[in-house]
């Protein structure tokens, strides 16, 4: 029997040899594994922030349906069941809020599965099973040959693979992936301290940089009641003490001289959550700049955001395409040759006015009806609005771009 050094050790060997434990409470490996992945949502900002940006940034990206013509030819399709299903992929749910939920339990533990759920109509639900209640059970080859779940009733049951989506990172031992908290575990508690003590010093600490002082031959306090009368009455200076921002009165030719302590400088409150927020981000591949945790110029953060979703969130967001093309479509496309792709170019859409310019230049012609001009400014329908404008100068090639109108400046003649 091999010997463990940790609970994480352990739950590690559970989960790699689909070993069951006999707990009718809480599963064992909700204890022993991912080293608190599941708590660090509510506990770690950092964490949280930058998760949360890359779920909110990929999630809110729709989901759209082609149909593979041919190599040259694509055709969205909007009036089949799978479009349906990417549309909404649990009722009562938003898709965004669906595939949110989706995002951090793989960002948080590194795995991720969803069951397909057939619906008497021909379409299929979609239903999200919790990173904390899955394990996948894999074989010597970490090839996935069963999905463990723990169900409501306190029991494992054993699911074939092929009634789920699911995806799961690297591990060194088995099929489940290696939560990034385990590799963020020695930061975040680290951060963990820095609040702590950062948080004693503002409990204990002075709340005034100075003291008061006393002359050696005022009254003797021992003999009467106006030392316990004088910090009775300074108390009221304090937290809720009920005169809090007011001014002291001193008594006995006392002088309040000041102190050196710590200032809310000396602290770094600041500084050290920023580190932590840069460390996470760059964990995940993420600019710092873009969740706030180093200062920025205008175009570095623009170049930043230009790079988000090709270099940052490109392999994720591909990942989530091939999951669902290979364990979703086929169940739904009856042999056409459907693909799913996510639409990207939504989220790099340039303002309206900057698209304007470059596709009527990139045409060589106005591109849009006047029928969709009314309908973006919520106007009702026209009669004879659903034709294209053109200019004759730009009809005739008379012209290089649809935007060249303007007339020369007087005193000039065009070339």
């Amino acid at each position: 029997m091999p010997s463990f050094e940790s609970l994480g050790q352990l739950g590690d060997y559970v989960t790699a040899n689909g070993i069951e434990i006999v707990d009718p409470g809480l599963p064992l490996t909700d204890l022993t594994g991912d080293h608190g992945a599941r708590h660090v949502w509510h506990t770690q900002p950092s964490v949280r922030k930058v998760t949360d940006f890359i779920a909110r940034q990929i999630s809110t990206i729709p989901l759209h349906l082609y149909d593979r013509v041919s190599d040259t030819d694509r055709k969205r399709v909007t009036d089949h069941p799978l479009a349906a299903v990417l549309g909404t992929p649990a009722p009562r749910t938003a898709p965004a809020r669906f595939w949110h939920s989706v995002m951090v339990d793989f960002l948080t533990y590194d795995r991720w599965c969803v069951q397909k759920v057939p619906q008497g109509d021909g379409g299929m639900e979609l239903v999200r099973i919790p990173a904390r209640r899955f394990r996948l059970v894999a074989d010597g080859l970490d090839r996935v040959t069963k999905i463990r779940i723990w169900t409501a009733d306190g029991h494992y049951t054993d699911r074939d693979p092929d009634g789920y989506l699911y995806d799961a990172g690297y591990s060194p031992r088995g099929a489940n992936g290696v939560s990034p908290m385990e590799t963020l575990q020695d930061i975040l508690a680290e951060a963990s301290e820095a609040v702590a003590y950062r948080r004693g010093i503002w409990k204990r600490g002075a709340r005034v940089p100075a003291v008061i002082e006393r002359p050696a031959d005022a009254p003797d306090w021992n003999k009467t009641k106006a030392r316990d009368r004088f910090i009775e009455s300074w108390r009221r200076y304090t937290r809720s003490g009920g005169q809090e921002g007011g001014t002291p009165i001193l008594e006995d030719g006392m002088t309040l001289k000041k102190v050196d302590v710590f200032s809310p400088r000396d602290t770094a409150d600041l500084e050290g959550r920023k580190l932590t927020d840069a460390e996470v981000a760059s964990a995940y591949h993420i600019a710092p700049e873009l969740v706030g945790a180093r200062e920025g110029t205008y175009s570095n953060v623009e170049a930043y955001r230009e790079m988000l979703y090709r270099d940052a969130l490109g392999p994720l967001i591909t990942l989530w395409e091939q999951v669902i093309n290979a364990m979703l479509t086929p169940d739904l496309a009856d042999g056409r040759p459907l693909y799913v792709e996510a639409n990207v170019e939504s989220k790099m859409r340039l303002s309206f006015e900057e698209q304007a310019r470059v596709l009527s230049s990139a045409v060589g012609a106005p591109w849009m009806l006047r029928a969709e001009a009314r309908a973006r400014a919520n106007l009702p329908a026209i009669e004879g609005a659903d034709d294209l404008v053109v200019p004759l100068n730009v009809a005739v090639g008379g012209l290089a771009s649809p935007r060249d109108t303007a007339p020369p400046p007087k005193g000039r003649g065009r070339s």
